[in-house]
């Protein structure tokens, strides 16, 4: 999702009736997700996150085998229970309609396949 809240970072026209472009270097993409683990200040499971957090575990996001770095925020996403929410800046990534989009935790690479378009 883009920081409008509004446009996906898919390609054009994927789903009727959903704004979505390609991303591009430099672009900032909000990633939501579940199970990433605790966060300072603690916050304990099932209660509203209600200040900002980060994630205690290490977090490497990728793009193309490309990392994201630095990772403007990665913690639980403000006023929800349990939902964790990764700003990632683009790097500068060959474009594709079909780029991987990886994450390691922990040291521990994610098992979930992403793609994502990236144009120029």
């Amino acid at each position: 999702l883009f920081p409008d809240g509004v446009n996906y970072a898919l390609l054009p026209n994927a789903i009727p009736g959903v704004n979505s472009r390609r991303a591009k270097p430099g672009d900032t993409l909000t990633l939501y997700g579940v199970g990433f683990g605790p966060v300072t200040p603690n916050i304990p499971p099932g209660q509203i996150a209600r200040q900002v957090n980060t994630l205690t575990t290490p977090l490497a996001v990728s793009f193309g085998g490309i990392t994201a770095n630095p990772l403007p925020y990665a913690g639980l996403a403000p006023n929800f229970v349990g939902l964790y929410q990764i700003n990632v800046v683009v790097p500068n990534v060959n474009p594709g309609d079909f780029v991987p989009l990886s994450f390691i935790l922990g040291g521990v690479p994610g098992t979930q396949r992403f793609l994502i378009p990236i144009g120029n």
